[in-house]
């Protein structure tokens, strides 16, 4: 994918600050570049067998890119110094955001390696850099679900371009005391009902599905948790919740496979 002419985003600070857009070196017009997602297969060849015993996938690599970002004017040298404090050895993911019209709801997490001044003559015109991800893909603008009494089974769209799971973060209030609520992705199959042992009125937990950690505006919700997560699978979700649940809220951000 090329960025031809386009202002961005890095870090929350707009490109138009500097008079920078996103462009490239080579006028050819043709190009190829990562489509992410690559795999890497788990097997095993063993002795007069003639196909391997298969384990699986794993995904080894993240995405990365090439891209250049220039100035229609010299850039002054003063100004050269505030740009690469604001692109180069960011100490951790920043976001990165094309402001072109079929990636407005898509932004990269990187850090741009590699990094170069291009001059023309004895001025410098713009910057060269690597942008290595945290994975394998894009991401999408947050989707949220919203339910107000929720209770009884219902279905979820998984909108994620993953075919892994998407761990999604919960926020449940309740608006009674509660014994042994639980909710479950029937869709995702052998996995156990995430259950409250007891729930009281006014309470509001989050369960950060992705790092496992559970939180509560009530004591001791550890000891009344038992400790089973819940995921989407890709596609339909049928989710079952046995009590109500006076506001449910699901959250998550999702991959997206638009390449580079």
């Amino acid at each position: 994918m090329s960025f031809y002419g386009k202002n961005f985003l890095y870090n929350g600070i707009s490109s138009e600050i500097y008079g920078l857009i996103c462009a490239s070196i080579d006028s050819s017009g043709q190009e190829s570049s990562s489509a992410g997602n690559d795999v890497e297969i788990i097997e095993e060849y063993i002795l007069r067998r003639e196909t391997p015993y298969f384990y699986g996938v794993s995904y080894p690599s993240k995405l990365e890119f090439q891209i250049s970002f220039f100035s229609e004017e010299p850039i002054p040298r003063e100004r050269v110094r505030e740009i690469q404090m604001w692109l180069f050895g960011q100490p951790t993911y920043k976001q990165f955001k094309i402001l072109q019209e079929d990636l407005m709801d898509v932004h990269y997490n990187c850090i741009f390696t590699e990094n170069s001044i291009i001059t023309v003559g004895n001025e410098v015109v713009g910057f060269s850099t690597t942008a290595k991800c945290d994975s394998s893909w894009a991401w999408g603008d947050t989707i949220a679900l919203t339910k107000t009494n929720a209770t009884g089974s219902f279905a979820v769209s998984n909108k994620s371009d993953s075919i892994r799971y998407t761990k999604p973060t919960l926020t449940l209030t309740f608006t009674s005391n509660q014994s042994n609520v639980s909710i479950q992705n029937t869709s995702d199959t052998g996995r156990a009902a995430m259950i409250f042992s007891t729930v009281t009125s006014g309470e509001i937990i989050t369960i950060n599905n992705d790092l496992q950690t559970i939180s509560s505006n009530r004591e001791l919700i550890v000891d009344r948790f038992n400790s089973k997560y819940f995921y989407l699978v890709p596609g339909t979700n049928n989710i079952t919740i046995t009590g109500t649940v006076g506001t449910f809220v699901m959250s998550y951000i999702p991959a997206r496979k638009v390449g580079a």
